[in-house]
């Protein structure tokens, strides 16, 4: 389909220099990176409308997260830096020029992550396995405070066979640990790094070998097979469980021209000290991507992709820190099954399905007793998405879809950040749709229906309102004055 052609620059300093032509009744923020624009859409998630529109200095921007009240960081993934939003200036609507300012770094940005008890935020590298410490309350100011420089492996470095499953970026998603530790994922090498912000090397504190990881750890795992060479990690997450400083990486899965090498799996390790201790690994699906652990800590939920079809394997994670985790239940969902987000008051688990029109919501509380059941017992309901007609699909939102090959249907969303305080509703983007959109958690008859025209007042197009918009990622910040922060005034 031919793609309408826009300019940008005169739309977006209007919007920079005037935000009278938006509602900005409410405190909270959700963030889209428009990543065929190189721009931010600021959404009031609360109001349902358009907060502000704010050009970035890089270029290609996709991850997008939240620092603290004060900072959010746009990966420009094109560029050797990364922006820095203020948040105050979207809330209070004094948006202007000095809204987006620039860091530059020694690597384009891949993602970042933060970690509160310090202060601090990591950025890992999308051209190189290295990662940058930025200091979010001053960004303007000695914003770099260490480079961590990691060596490129023999993967996922000229797009010959012997793929990593998750793309060609150097990095995977950093995390930042306990006591100030920084896990950094290396994907070009298959590795797991420990660094610390107290440090004075710079080598990683200990490394985990993903390609040779039994005969380098002295471990003896009968999911890992003589001569197997594990996937490169995409992402990382800890057990909710604060007395066990677990946690579970998502090993993505590996491919060549005559298929796949190593199916994706979930590795559980600790850290004691300042050693990674592996406990076990669980391979799952082909192709994976993002996981979560319920918030009882009992299961791991990780999204795959297996010969086109959708699917969520829940793994029990184990009695305790040291025991091996099993598979509990394998259920369907759509197509390019990838992030999951698993609620805590009203014990939901709602997976994205990137290439399909549904979202995947299970009740993992079937009686309604305030405790996740056993997953034999948990169901499974289609939440439909907005979208555009196309040829196959009539579509529900009354236009023609604006869907360019290889831009996804749903977007990437900050998993605990997409859903409000109160888990009243469930936010997203139709990403190729340039919609943002909610699901009413309590009511999700609402979305049941293909055929159904989605609900208006759960959907704003800011395509109608932008022209053409690829929304493919978001976080959110919830900001109500009766809300967890009190508001940012």
């Amino acid at each position: 389909m031919k793609r309408k052609n826009l300019i940008i620059k005169p739309l977006a300093l209007s919007v920079l220099m005037s935000l009278n032509g938006y509602a900005t009744a409410s405190d909270s923020v959700a963030y889209y990176s428009d990543n065929q624009n190189d721009r931010v859409i600021a959404f009031d998630p609360v109001e349902m409308s358009i907060k502000a529109v704010v050009p970035t200095k890089g270029t290609k921007p996709y991850p997008i997260g939240k620092a603290n009240d004060k900072t959010t960081y746009v990966s420009t993934r094109d560029s050797m830096s990364i922006d820095v939003l203020s948040n105050f200036d979207i809330i209070n609507g004094t948006v202007n020029k000095k809204t987006m300012r620039k860091i530059k770094l020694k690597h384009s940005p891949r993602s970042f992550a933060y970690g509160p008890a310090r202060g601090i935020a990591v950025v890992a590298g999308n051209s190189d396995p290295w990662a940058t410490l930025l200091m979010p309350t001053n960004p303007g100011r000695s914003a770099v405070q260490r480079l961590f420089k990691e060596p490129k492996g023999p993967y996922n470095t000229d797009g010959s066979g012997d793929e990593n499953g998750g793309g060609n970026t150097s990095s995977g998603h950093p995390l930042c640990g306990q006591d100030g530790l920084i896990i950094l994922l290396n994907r070009t090498n298959r590795t797991i790094s420990l660094f610390s912000v107290n440090q004075k090397g710079k080598a990683p504190l200990d490394t985990l070998n993903l390609a040779n990881l039994e005969a380098e750890e002295w471990i003896d795992d009968p999911d890992i097979q003589p001569g197997s060479t594990l996937s490169s990690a995409h992402h990382v997450t800890r057990s909710p469980k604060e007395r066990e400083k677990v946690y579970f990486a998502s090993l993505e899965g590996s491919f060549n021209s005559s298929g796949v090498i190593e199916t994706g799996g979930v590795l559980k390790f600790k850290i004691v000290g300042e050693e990674f201790v592996v406990v076990d690994y669980q391979p799952t699906g082909a192709a994976v991507h993002h996981l979560d652990v319920t918030e009882d800590g009992e299961y791991v939920l990780q999204g795959t992709t297996e010969d086109g079809t959708g699917q969520l394997y829940v793994l029990n994670a184990g009695a305790d820190a040291d025991s091996p985790m099993s598979v509990a239940r394998v259920i369907d969902a759509g197509k390019g099954a990838g992030h999951v987000f698993s609620s805590d008051k009203r014990k939901l688990a709602v997976v994205t399905n990137h290439t399909d029109k549904f979202l995947t919501v299970i009740d993992t509380d079937v009686d309604d007793d305030g405790n996740i059941d056993d997953p034999a017992t948990w169901t499974t309901t289609e939440a439909w998405i907005p979208r555009g007609a196309t040829t196959d699909d009539p579509g529900n939102i009354g236009r023609d879809s604006t869907r360019a090959d290889g831009q996804k249907i749903q977007a990437h969303t900050a998993s605990v950040s997409g859903v409000d305080p109160q888990e009243q509703y469930y936010y997203g983007s139709a990403a190729a749709d340039g919609i943002f959109y909610r699901i009413d958690l309590e009511n999700l008859y609402k979305y049941a229906s293909p055929d159904d025209a989605f609900p208006a007042e759960d959907m704003l197009d800011a395509e109608a309102e932008l022209g053409d918009s690829y929304l493919i990622q978001g976080d959110y910040n919830w900001n109500e004055p009766s809300g967890p922060m009190g508001g940012m005034h």
